[in-house]
């Protein structure tokens, strides 16, 4: 190629401003997705990660000065931000966890079958997980990934790295604000676990001989599963409106 061509065709490559602001927004949006509830799955493949957040990736770029040190610390300040913003709504999704968890030992369904390395160690966890996911996707996760994104980048500007103080000034209501949600989606199994329990008490008082755990254990289950089938849409309902509703405004 002629020196003339060579010259043509640096003149056509992008600024490196431009191709500095793609990097940077691609790796906020990449480590958001890898720790946000749904994206970061293990379910989802390392490809179809990357393929999202190429795609959203010119959604966001802006043309960035090019620093004098080193890039890769610009970049490393957009992971940490990045995976603050996924961190904080994984905390309010981990609500649902913790409330399968307490629904599941009061109701006795914690060991019925076997278990998962990747959700919570019990079936009805499990089951949860899963429809909670997919609740969310339903109901709108990408289009509120996009405005949290949107409103990281108008709130801290690329290159920027996220304050200690304002990280922790998140952190902390949101895990009061998950273990509240927890507590309300499993209240009604955690008291009808206590009744079930007072009312064992009592027919153990009243008939020393009559074997309760026997009798009693599996009504306790099946009403737990009845009582389970009817309960979970007002319990997914509840929680992704709660996870779905989080913004940066309302967080800060």
């Amino acid at each position: 190629m002629s020196p003339a061509g060579l010259a043509d065709a640096a003149a056509a490559l992008p600024a490196p401003g431009v191709l500095l602001g793609l990097a940077l927004a691609y790796a906020r949006i990449q480590a958001c997705l890898l720790t946000l509830p749904g994206f970061g799955e293990r379910l989802l493949t390392a490809r179809v990660k990357v393929a999202v957040a190429m795609a959203l990736t010119p959604l966001f770029a802006q043309p960035a000065a090019v620093p004098d040190g080193l890039p890769i610390v610009a970049v490393a300040a957009e992971m940490a931000t990045g995976a603050m913003l996924g961190l904080f709504v994984r905390l309010l999704a981990f609500a649902l966890d913790i409330a399968a968890t307490a629904l599941a030992q009061n109701a006795s369904l914690s060991q019925i079958l076997g278990i998962s390395e990747d959700m919570p160690p019990h079936p009805i966890g499990n089951l949860l997980h899963l429809a909670g996911l997919a609740t969310l996707f339903a109901l709108g996760l990408p289009v509120m990934v996009c405005r949290l994104l949107a409103d990281s980048f108008q709130l801290r500007p690329p290159g920027a790295w996220p304050q200690a103080g304002d990280v922790v000034g998140m952190i902390v209501p949101l895990l009061a604000d998950s273990f509240a949600l927890a507590m309300v989606l499993a209240s009604p199994f955690i008291l009808g676990g206590l009744l079930f329990q007072l009312l064992s008490g009592v027919v153990a008082r009243v008939m020393p001989a009559l074997p309760i755990v026997f009798l009693l254990a599996p009504a306790a289950i099946l009403v737990a599963l009845i009582a389970l089938a009817i309960v979970t849409p007002s319990v997914l309902g509840l929680w992704a409106d709660h996870v779905l509703g989080f913004s940066l405004g309302e967080g800060a």
